[in-house]
Order: structure tokens, then C-alpha cells, then sequence
């Protein structure tokens, strides 16, 4: 798959700057162009070249929020007549723009903030405004929860995440995660699954940071509906890979159970990073009642310091009948990947069933 940071290519950036020219008409689009474009361009990773266009930007349109913001509206609706699709990840860049230069201007950002998360979500350039006023942009998220669109919605929840991917980290709202619980409690059954989704994110950063907040606002809305169960259990994510006890006895799932036998093999000892490690699992049962299964296993990495590291890998959810066996086979590719780097050395498979490890096999990596 091509690095998202490539659909930022030389025609992308011309093609911005004739939009642009059409609100701004002095702007010179040689000229912008060349300034996005420099000789680090290249270097730059996706986050960089955002806060790069972001900055260019500025630089060619008016300063004061109230000539600028105008026109970025008026980009909009003019890329909207040509086609151009919300929720736009490439103009990302656009709610940059509202932060960099508006964060003194609380009122007007946020009115056009409401405006631009439609067409390219806002979720990271909000949370400057956390930093600069928490207690205004609460405030400001909260009403927006209650908004007729859903991704002003969206913007509720996924702008205020504990640990936003890619977006600044707030102290005050990982030190206190409770504090968006009523935003969260006028979202999780949301109509559109797009704003469930991101609470159900949300409410998984929350478990990580304080497993019985999540667990205590999800377990009382199970059954609500078929859709809302869905986000729920999506929320529950972490705590499921956890093997929290409460969450996956909730969900039926025996976590006293050990199967009469289990075996765990290997193909090889040892294999080499870009290679892929093969096993197959047995599990035999021999009692009278059948098994809701969650399956998974976990490998324990190498870490360049010499201790282990570990991670946790689905292999998915069976029933098992009465006096029956169940085989699986699974290969995990040890190819290199940008966020994990291998290291030689011993390594450990772990199956788990149910939230229990139940059995363990070594190999080496080279």
C-alpha cells in the first residue's frame, strides 16, 4: 500500500494552488508551489508535510481570522461544486490553519471548525484549542455532541480521545478521562456508526487509562440494539485481549475452563525475520456441554534491551462440541514492518484461550 503522505504529489499541490488563486487573487501559484516543494519535501513524513501545507498557506492568505476563514469556506464550497467528497483526509491541512491562527479568536474558530469537520475532519486541530482553553472547547464539544451532523458529532468524541493517533496529547484529559463521559453517554447509540466507531474508540483509550470506567459505562447498555452491541464490544477491545475476567464472563465465556488437552506445534525452531512462523493447534474436549471459545495467542518479542515485549493476536471465536477435537493452523509473517523493529534471539508463542494461557513454545529468530 503507497505511504498516504504520496497523495501529496506535485499535482495535488498545483491543483490546490489554482483553487486557492480562485479565493485568494493574488496569490502566485509558481510561487506556492515552490515553497511547498523545497528540498526537504521528500524527508517529510505525512504529519510534517500537513503542518508544511498549513504553513504555506498562511503565509499566502490574509493573517486575521476574520478575512481568512471567508475564504477557506469559499475553497470549500468551490472544491464541493467540482466533486470534491467530504470528509477529505488530504485537506487535513484546512483545521490546521483554524489553529495556528485563530486560537485568539475562540468564537469565530469554532464557528468555522463547525463548518470545515464536514468536509475534512477537525479532530486534531481541536485539541490546540484544549490546550489553550479547556473549559471553553469542553464546553464547545459538548454542545456539538447534540449537533444534526454527524461528523460535527464525530468531532465530539474523536477530537477529545484520550490518545488521539497522531494528535497532541492533552494532560488534563488523560489524567481525568471521566471528564467526556457525558459527551460519550449522548453519543454511543448514535444513529450513524461513524460517530459509535469513534466512541467505541474512545472508550478503549478510557480502558487503558482506567479499565472499570469503560467497563462500568458499556456493561449497563448491552443489549440495546445489534449495533450499539457491536460498538460496545469494540470498545471492549483491550479488556478482551486483557483477559479481564468480569468483561469476558459478561460475554459467555468460561474463563475456569482448560480443555481436557491442548498441544501446540511448531514447523520450525528457528526461522528468519522476513519469514513466517507456522503452528497448529489441537484442543480436546471431553465434557458434556459445549464451549464458547475465544481463541488467541500472544508472541513475546525480543527487545533490544534483552527483555520480552509482548503482543496479542486473534485467531477467532468457536464452538466447541462435546467430545470433539479442534484443529487450527495459523502462519504469522515476521516480514519487516515500520512499527516493529525484530531482534535476534529467543522468542516465545503463547495460545490462549478464554483470557488463560494454557500452553508455550520457544523458537529463535535470526
Amino acid at each position: 500500500m503507497e505511504p498516504l503522505k504520496n497523495q501529496y504529489s506535485k499535482e495535488w499541490i498545483w491543483n490546490l494552488s489554482e483553487h486557492l488563486q480562485k479565493v485568494e487573487l493574488s496569490l502566485n501559484q509558481k510561487e506556492f508551489t515552490n515553497q511547498i516543494l523545497t528540498n526537504s519535501w521528500k524527508n517529510f513524513e505525512l504529519k510534517e508535510r500537513i503542518n508544511h501545507i498549513a504553513e504555506v498557506c498562511i503565509n499566502f492568505l490574509p493573517k486575521n481570522p476574520k478575512q481568512l476563514f471567508p475564504k477557506l469556506i469559499l475553497l470549500i464550497e468551490n472544491l464541493r461544486k467540482e466533486g470534491v467528497p467530504d470528509f477529505n483526509f488530504p485537506y487535513i491541512f484546512l483545521p490546521d490553519i483554524i489553529s495556528k491562527v485563530g486560537l485568539e479568536d475562540f468564537p469565530l474558530s469554532m464557528k468555522t471548525i463547525e463548518k470545515i469537520t464536514v468536509f475534512t475532519s477537525a479532530e486534531f486541530g481541536i485539541r490546540f484549542f484544549y490546550l489553550k482553553d479547556f473549559d471553553s472547547t469542553l464546553k464547545q464539544m459538548l454542545v456539538w455532541s447534540k449537533h444534526n451532523h454527524p461528523l460535527v458529532r464525530r468531532l465530539a468524541s474523536e477530537g477529545s480521545r484520550p490518545s488521539l493517533p497522531w494528535g497532541i496529547g492533552i494532560p488534563k484529559i488523560k489524567k481525568n478521562p471521566e471528564i467526556h463521559l457525558p459527551i460519550l453517554e449522548n453519543l454511543w447509540n448514535d444513529p450513524d456508526e461513524i460517530v459509535r466507531r469513534s466512541v467505541a474508540n474512545h472508550l478503549n483509550d478510557i480502558s487503558k487509562i482506567n479499565p472499570d470506567l469503560t467497563w462500568n459505562f458499556c456493561k449497563t447498555k448491552l443489549g440495546f440494539s445489534k449495533e450499539t452491541d457491536k460498538s460496545l464490544k469494540h470498545a471492549l477491545r483491550t479488556l478482551f485481549k486483557k483477559g479481564d475476567k468480569k468483561v469476558l464472563s459478561k460475554y459467555s465465556y468460561d474463563t475456569k475452563w482448560k480443555p481436557t488437552k491442548v498441544t501446540l506445534d511448531l514447523s520450525e525452531s528457528t526461522i528468519s525475520v522476513g519469514e513466517s512462523l507456522e503452528f497448529k493447534i489441537s484442543i480436546s474436549h471431553k465434557e458434556i456441554k459445549l464451549k464458547k471459545l475465544r481463541l488467541e495467542y500472544k508472541i513475546l518479542f525480543r527487545l533490544a534491551s534483552g527483555k520480552s515485549g509482548s503482543k496479542i493476536f486473534q485467531l477467532g471465536e468457536k464452538i466447541l462440541e462435546p467430545n470433539t477435537k479442534l484443529e487450527l493452523s495459523k502462519k504469522h509473517s515476521f516480514k519487516p514492518i515500520t512499527t516493529r523493529t525484530y531482534y535476534s534471539g529467543l522468542h516465545e508463542l503463547v495460545f490462549v484461550i478464554n483470557g488463560n494461557e494454557v500452553i508455550l513454545k520457544s523458537f529463535n529468530l535470526k
